[in-house]
């Protein structure tokens, strides 16, 4: 698929696919799945309006438009659409105080430069974001671990990082 593709139309065919392969469910609706008409157990059609409304949650907080994060979120992706659009890697930025905006990445490291992140394994000041310094623990992984997300808007990602220090009030 070409790039200028990516986005809506590119998770709409990866979801149109699977609603043909199920075989149960044979009409994809961008409202989410039809209960009348569909008998499938997976909820594609739900995944791809909760990944439609999760865009729009961004947008909101970022006053980016919903179709660029989308966009990005689709060149990003690089397995099966229903296990990458989750709460982990997309958590609802409504009201969420762990997910800080910067206008670039590099103003988000300027945020927190030299102060340390907060494991949340050994609660030791760890020199690096992703990875403990003191203990290993990282954020990502089979067992997803606390802290905080930066969003950059100048490339629309969402980093997941351990808490930094200079984001704590003492």
């Amino acid at each position: 698929m070409e790039k200028k593709e990516y986005g809506y139309e590119s998770l709409k065919a990866s979801v149109i696919r699977d609603c043909e392969r199920a075989g149960s469910c044979r009409t994809f609706n961008s409202e989410g799945c039809d209960k009348e008409r569909c008998t499938c157990f997976h909820r594609y059609c739900d995944k791809f309006k909760w990944v439609v409304d999760r865009a729009k949650a961004y947008a909101g907080k970022t006053r980016l438009d919903w179709k660029d994060i989308l966009a990005q979120w689709e060149r990003d992706r690089d397995y099966w659409y229903m296990n990458y659009y989750q709460e982990y890697n997309q958590p609802d930025p409504e009201g969420n105080e762990d997910i800080r905006v910067f206008e670039t990445v590099e103003d988000g490291r300027a945020s927190f430069a030299g102060k340390g992140f907060e494991c949340p394994s050994c609660n030791k000041v760890s020199s690096d974001p992703c990875v403990c310094s003191n203990c290993g623990w990282a954020v990502f992984g089979l067992v997803p671990s606390k802290g905080s997300y930066l969003f950059a808007k100048d490339n629309m990602r969402l980093y997941h990082i351990f808490t930094p220090v200079a984001w704590n009030p003492q």
